[in-house]
């Protein structure tokens, strides 16, 4: 009997069967057996399970039933890391479609054996260099595998396997895709590995010239194993060996070598890498810029703001507590001259509203039918020092004066709302409007104002005019505007300059306190922009999720390549998140920088100051690769969910 030491593999009892709800067995009752410096040559018809037979012998596939031994090893106790782990210790693969990473050079695509095995680093590039050697290539070390024949790429697959210094090689089809030239380099290979160092071989084959080349040869039919006519007779099955419970090295790989792995991945495909980073570029620039333009915008807006709110003033009366009725009277006439007589006071003057009735304002005494000539406009009475307090500004004309509101003048300024709709864009003709069946002259039209926007859509008549015309009471509002800082002060002083024998008749309107103003304002910029910044960036990580779905697909093939050579879940799965991560990094480099230069652009543009957040820019690569990580999860847990036989068909 074949001491211990000596067996490589043993199989007792093996099936394999196919499918949920109708089991179809692929492999039945398989018993063999492997001794050190064997070669096995498996042959039979197509779909008679060798390849089925072959995923198992290389822990690609489980059985159904049955118990498989490898070095002593029970395969049956492994997990998934475990079985990743002997992959890349014990077992080597020769693929019929040789499985060669097409972006990478020879050289790359030999050490690949080693990432995820036992060797150290050190050591490897002369490693990979002396396997390419065994095999005839070292001048194509550097070539890409691209540029070398069928046999050539064979060969490169060979050297491959040898890296990982295996108990056992596994070889499918080997010659299936090459010419009688190339298929007899291939079997010399293979017999001085056999016979110079002991490498015990399985080749599974359909060519009569390979399987004669073996020191031995089963055939497979129908799932069922039998030895072939003339064959030496395998030593007798044992049962599993005390070593069967031992350690298995796991496989793993180095930080290096991930990222190494992760950035070649990235690198393979540039079109797609491009547009991978797209998203994240925009979503990141949209986020940087739209954060810079709402600071620089709002510096700029809320600064006129401050100086705007900070300086205005509305005193009205207070509603009586029993009645909830303003007194018309609670404001005296002469109000804006005793207000302009505190210090600190720059314009004041009153503004009410006019009851018309039902009057409305037409700009032609004829009515036509045919087409609306007449509106309902508000009606506003004004003392002439409103327009300096509400920082009016005339398209055309000018003001009513003093000597207006003490005539009682009939004239009117039009808002250019009200003008609009009245049909009156300029003053030459001396346009006139009709409030009623009262004719006023149009004296001004004005073209915006900094307070009160609603005389922008009102008809302005003199105070005096409304008091004889309509009998205006009092006055309904005092717009005051003052000096900076000096607006609490006044409101605190008005109610006595206005009314001494009862202050508690009117009611003051204080500014807000500016900076509070100022953060609010600064709070709802932010907030509209960064949520405008937030949707593009979940968009450029639908992107992403999405791209990297798809390379997943493709590169299903690579992805079983890994596994075999002996790459678990965790590292599949560490692999496509560091390429996701790094891209979102990327992007988010490439996205701040776009970002800055939008908003510095802008700033220039507008002839203000640009004001960034110094995090911003920092924090978008961290921010980038964050997107990239969790847009990458799902597809790098899709792909770690492979079984490594699928994998390897697709």
């Amino acid at each position: 009997m074949t001491p211990p030491a000596a067996r490589v593999l043993e199989l007792r009892g093996i099936c394999r069967d196919f499918g949920l709800e109708q089991s179809v067995p692929a492999l039945s009752d398989v018993n063999l057996s492997l001794d050190r410096g064997d070669w096995l040559a498996i042959t039979g018809p197509s779909g008679s399970g060798k390849s089925t037979l072959l995923n198992i012998i290389g822990c690609l596939d489980h059985p159904s039933s049955g118990s498989y031994l490898i070095d002593g090893i029970d395969t049956a106790q492994l997990s998934d890391a475990m079985r990743a782990g002997l992959r890349s210790h014990y077992i080597g693969f020769v693929f019929q479609s040789f499985h060669l990473l097409p972006y990478r050079s020879v050289l790359e695509n030999v050490m690949l054996a080693e990432v995820y095995g036992h060797h150290a680093p050190a050591g490897r590039r002369e490693r990979a260099l002396d396997a390419i050697g065994r095999v005839g290539l070292a001048q194509r070390a550097d070539y890409s595998p691209m540029r070398l024949s069928g046999g050539e790429r064979q060969r490169v697959a060979i050297a491959r396997a040898l890296m990982a210094a295996p108990s056992v090689l596994l070889c499918d089809e080997p010659t299936g895709n090459l010419d009688t030239k190339a298929s007899k380099a291939i079997l010399d290979i293979f017999a001085d590995l056999n016979r110079h160092d002991g490498l015990t071989l399985i080749v599974v084959t359909h060519d009569e010239n390979v399987a004669g080349r073996a020191m031995r040869r089963v055939s497979i039919v129908d799932g069922r194993l039998s030895e072939a006519a003339g064959a030496p007779a395998p030593a007798p099955a044992r049962p599993p060996a005390p070593a069967a419970g031992r350690d298995v090295p796991p496989s793993r790989i180095s930080l290096r070598d991930l990222a190494n792995e992760a950035l070649a991945g990235i690198f393979s495909r540039p079109g797609r890498m491009a547009l991978t980073v797209l998203g994240v570029v925009i979503g990141l620039a949209a986020l940087v810029a739209t954060a810079g333009l709402s600071r620089t915008a709002g510096n700029s807006v809320i600064s006129k703001f401050d100086r705007l709110a900070a300086t205005e003033l509305f005193i009205s009366g207070r509603p009586g507590q029993t009645t909830g009725i303003v007194d018309p009277a609670a404001l005296p006439w002469d109000g804006p001259a005793r207000l302009r007589r505190l210090n600190g006071v720059v314009a004041a003057g009153t503004l009410s509203d006019v009851d018309v009735g039902e009057a409305m304002v037409s700009a032609s005494p004829v009515h036509d039918p045919r087409q609306q000539s007449a509106f309902k406009l508000s009606v506003r009475a004004a003392s002439p020092e409103l327009f300096p307090a509400v920082r009016a500004t005339l398209r055309a004309g000018r003001a009513p004066d003093a000597g207006h509101s003490a005539r009682a003048d009939r004239v009117a300024v039009l808002g250019p709302d009200a003008a609009a709709r009245l049909g009156i864009t300029g003053l030459e003709q001396l346009p006139a409007i009709f409030v009623g069946d009262q004719l006023y002259l149009v004296i001004g039209l004005l073209d915006s104002v900094a307070r009160k926007p609603e005389l922008l859509s009102s008809v302005i008549i003199p105070e005096g005019t409304a008091r004889h015309l309509f009998r205006l009471a009092g006055p309904g509002l005092i717009v005051v505007e003052t000096r900076i800082g000096a607006a609490k002060l006044i409101a605190d002083q008005a109610r006595l300059a206005l009314r001494p024998d009862d202050p508690r008749a009117l009611r003051v309107e204080v500014p807000p306190e500016p900076r509070r103003a100022r953060d609010e304002a600064q709070s709802d910029l932010n907030m509209m922009f960064l949520m405008l910044g937030g949707l593009s960036l979940i968009v450029g990580a639908i992107g992403i999720a999405n791209i990297m779905l798809v390379g997943v697909m493709e590169r299903t093939a690579e992805i079983g390549l890994r596994r075999a050579l002996g790459a678990s879940r965790a590292h599949i799965t560490a692999q496509f998140l560091m390429e996701s991560a790094s891209l979102g990094a990327l992007g988010g480099v490439i996205g701040a920088s776009i970002g800055v230069l939008i908003v510095v652009g802008v700033a220039a543009y507008q002839t203000w100051t640009p004001v960034l957040d110094p995090a911003a820019p920092l924090l978008a690569p961290l921010a980038g690769g964050i997107v990239g990580l969790l847009s990458g999860t799902y597809p790098a847990l899709r792909a770690a969910r492979l079984e490594p036989v699928e994998a390897l068909r697709h």
